[in-house]
């Protein structure tokens, strides 16, 4: 496959109307986030409201955090939870080569209303490393972007014809999970890892994705080709992940997308993986058309993303071998 493609684009959406008063605006820039979700499942959004002083702060505070040595990182490492440090290489499928890349994944800062969800590993308490700052930074970005997010799927709600309200009904014991990614230079990692992130699909319903200037982000087009991603200070990507195409049957489009760090210095990169409720129930049928078949059966949310987590985790299969 090539890398470059002359016919499609990324395409960048203004998304200010989003937090306005005006329904028709927000109508219309619901059908433009639809069709660039039907066609790409890919698109950078402008107009967000995001503070920039919030996004350098973030980034600074995970310099400082993957600046520390692996025996500092390592008692934070987390425990078959997706809350806390995940090391270099633990990203790897069997049979083939891992991703090169470190993590810290922070869980919803807001603790489900029932308090049965307590026990399940989605809502683990997060283990907050000794760094100053770096939990108050994280934090702060993550209710930043998850009011993004919160508009974002109120107009997916609006493309699909359900009420406004749909997703956020369904969101309120939410075990969405904020990151902060470290990517080391590709020529530091290439004897291990051939990608920073291997081609994958997201887990939940959306990702929405700060990146550094360095880019090496890049999804699978309509043609076939890898497009990049081309980084924007004002910008944040937006991408649909697997529960929603599913929830959608399969109108929305999660698309693989992979990272290679070619720009010969350190990536960072602040994804925010936003989910339902853990025993929410995905089906199709919530979407499609009178009359259309459904083209997935029906899934409970949290069972089955942990389910492909476990699938793809060497730390996890270590915990349990």
């Amino acid at each position: 496959m090539s890398t470059t493609t002359a016919t499609h684009a990324i395409p960048t959406i203004d998304i200010s109307p989003l937090f306005g008063g005006d329904l028709a605006a927000r109508e219309s820039i619901a059908r433009e986030m639809g069709r660039a979700a039907e066609t790409y499942g890919f698109m950078k959004l402008v107009g967000h409201g995001v503070p920039p002083a919030v996004i350098a702060d973030t980034f600074r505070a995970a310099e400082a955090f993957f600046g520390q040595s692996d025996d500092a990182k390592a008692p934070y490492q987390e425990r078959k939870t997706n809350r806390g440090f995940q090391p270099m290489f633990d990203n790897a499928k069997p049979g083939q080569k891992p991703s090169g890349q470190e993590a810290f994944s922070m869980g919803h800062p807001i603790p489900p209303i029932d308090p049965a969800l307590l026990p399940l590993p989605f809502y683990a308490a997060t283990p907050w490393p000794d760094v100053p700052g770096f939990r108050e930074r994280l934090e702060t970005c993550y209710h930043a972007m998850f009011q993004v997010g919160e508009a974002v799927l109120q107009a997916f709600a609006l493309h699909l014809g359900a009420p406004a309200d749909f997703f956020a009904n369904v969101s309120r014991n939410t075990y969405s999970n904020m990151r902060v990614v470290h990517y080391p230079p590709q020529e530091v990692v290439q004897h291990i890892a051939d990608e920073g992130v291997r081609a994958h699909e997201d887990q939940g319903l959306i990702t929405l994705l700060i990146q550094d200037m360095n880019g090496g982000l890049e999804v699978l087009g309509p043609d076939q080709d890898w497009l990049p991603v081309v980084p924007d200070e004002q910008a944040i990507v937006l991408n649909v992940a697997k529960l929603l195409t599913r929830w959608s049957n399969g109108r929305l489009k999660s698309a693989l997308h992979r990272v290679i760090n070619r720009s010969g210095r350190e990536r960072y990169s602040i994804p925010l993986f936003i989910h339902p409720n853990y025993h929410q129930v995905i089906d199709p049928r919530d979407f499609a058309p009178d009359g259309e078949a459904p083209r997935f059966e029906p899934i409970v949310a949290g069972e089955q993303v942990y389910k492909n987590f476990a699938g793809e985790r060497k730390s996890w299969a270590e915990l349990t071998s």
